[in-house]
Formats: structure tokens, sequence, C-alpha cells
């Protein structure tokens, strides 16, 4: 299955000195083999827990599972060597996994059905309705709300 976040979400979000910090890789630039490989894993880790609600792979990716699988990404990154992730990272990673379970568990929702399509947006036009004219007088209206006070 595709990644949901890739090399360049994790650059984008974390920056590159804390990529190249852990995955350090040739001339300066973060490992691209590593970094990729812990954005597979983290989705493969999100479709674990939505394959349960919706048909993968998905048609669209929400935005909300590339920020997910960028953190669970990011801590995994992480691990290994002497390195140890913040408790920030671990939070963000703990809130992914906790939404994901939800998500699972059909307590939450990604905003898109269960073919993994997000839902048609709604046109926004105007509603015109034909018919004969209604004349409206307060009599008809007297059982609403007390009577009508015209």
């Amino acid at each position: 299955m595709p990644a949901y976040c890739t090399p360049e979400d994790l650059l984008s979000r974390y920056g590159l000195e804390e990529l190249f910090q852990l995955a350090p890789g040739p001339h300066g630039q973060p490992d691209q083999a590593k970094v990729q490989r812990a954005c597979d894993d983290a989705g493969d880790m999100v479709d674990g827990y939505i394959a349960k609600r919706h048909t993968l792979p998905l048609s669209a990716t929400p935005r909300l599972l590339v920020r997910l699988s960028a953190a669970i990404a990011r801590y995994d990154l992480y691990l290994g060597g002497d390195r140890q992730p913040t408790e920030q990272v671990k939070t963000e990673r703990d809130h992914a996994i906790a939404f994901l379970r939800d998500v699972a568990m059909g307590k939450a929702d990604l905003g898109l059905d269960a073919t993994g399509a997000e839902p048609a947006e709604d046109g926004g036009g105007v509603v015109v309705a034909q018919g004969e004219p209604r004349n409206v007088t307060a009599g008809d209206l007297s059982h609403y709300r007390g009577g009508w006070r015209g």
C-alpha cells in the first residue's frame, strides 16, 4: 500500500535539521531510503486500523491521515541508536494511535465514505421550486405559535 505521508511531508513539518539528525545521509541530507521506510511503515500501521471501516486502498487521502502517519513515522525515526523520542514526539504518536483506534471502533471518522472516497461536495446552487402561487392568510397561520399577530 502507498504511504500516507512522504519524506517531503516530514521535511516540511519537522525541518531538514531534525530529519538529518534522525536519518543522517550523505552531503548533509537525510537518508531518503530510511525516511521513506518510516513513512511506509507508518502507512502500514494506519491501514491496519482503518481497514476495518474503509476499503483499501483509499481513493483519496485526507490531510488528517498525512498528519497522523507523519507523527508515527517521526516517532519511528527517533527509535534506534542512543536516541529516545521526546515527550512531545511520543505524545503526538500516542494521540495518532488513539484516534486510529477510535476510527477502527467507529467512534471517529476520517470524513470518507466506506469505499474510501471523500463525500461528494454540495453543489451550493440555488433551489428553485415551481408551482401555483399560494396566498397565505393570518387564519391559515393561527395554529402556529399562539396565533398570527400581523
